[in-house]
């Protein structure tokens, strides 16, 4: 995965708990050199928000759903202004609804 290890570490970090078997899509994300390890991320906290979403509205909203809510109310823009390589998804994630929830 690119040059950077700890990112990479990272990555594997949030994947590693949802692929238990030998091939993982999310495994081959991961390890394919035209991803950006960014785009992952961002897919991860987005992922998070759906499960939060359904779960309030006690229904699974899909993909579409979610990821027009991550862009409608905010998150999408305050992904860029906290992510950081050096932070886990679930970090980033956390700050993004503190700093939402603060304005």
């Amino acid at each position: 995965m690119g040059t950077n290890p700890k990112l990479s570490k990272k990555i594997n970090e949030v994947v590693s708990p949802y692929c238990n078997c030998q091939w993982c899509i999310l495994k081959e994300i991961m390890l394919s050199k035209s991803t950006d390890p960014r785009f992952l991320i961002q897919l991860k906290c987005i992922e998070h928000f759906k499960w939060e979403e359904s779960q309030t509205l006690k229904r699974d909203i899909g993909w579409k759903e979610a990821n027009d809510k991550w862009i409608e109310r905010g998150f999408a823009t305050a992904f860029s202004k906290f992510y950081n390589e050096e932070l886990t998804a679930e970090e980033i994630y956390a700050q993004i609804l503190n700093f939402l929830t603060k304005n």
